[in-house]
């Protein structure tokens, strides 16, 4: 008999809980399930991660790289770049490319290292791509990525 009034008891307020919160979100205007028409909220700002995003075309780093404010209109998918899984150019000195994995883009950015000094290397490295462009820094707050930049001595 306690057991049945105990179960008895645990139902009733488990009810009234369940009533007070479909009261609660009924008064929040809208469906009930996000923000209302009338909520002018802006909108969360997106966090880049410290490395940038993964991406899996070269196409996808284009139009993030156009996101951030660069030009790629002249866009060219020419898979040139030695060990990228896709690399283009965006026709304006702009090259991009992706890689299958971590130890192809670091030997990719080993390489532009050694001849640093000679030709100057301006890139923006994320987890899984390279921009070599020579405006670099003005991308990477949107981006993410790490900066690699020398300036030519030879």
């Amino acid at each position: 008999m306690v057991e049945a009034m105990t179960t008895h008891r645990s139902a009733a307020l488990l009810i009234a809980s369940l009533v007070g919160l479909v009261s609660l979100t009924g008064c929040a205007g809208g469906d009930g399930f996000g923000a209302s028409a009338s909520d002018s909220s802006p909108a969360p700002a997106k966090t880049v991660p410290p490395n940038g995003e993964h991406y899996s075309s070269v196409e996808s780093l284009k139009s993030a790289f156009e996101e951030a404010g660069g030009d790629c209109s002249n866009f060219e998918q020419t898979n040139k770049v030695t060990h990228a899984a896709e690399s283009g150019d965006c026709g304006t000195g702009t090259v991009l490319s992706i890689y299958s994995s971590v130890s192809e883009k670091d030997a990719v950015v080993n390489g532009m290292k050694q001849f640093a000094d000679v030709i100057g290397m301006n890139v923006l490295v994320g987890e899984n791509w390279v921009v070599n462009d020579k405006r670099v820094a003005q991308y990477q707050p949107k981006m993410g990525g790490t900066l690699v930049t020398r300036t030519a001595t030879k």
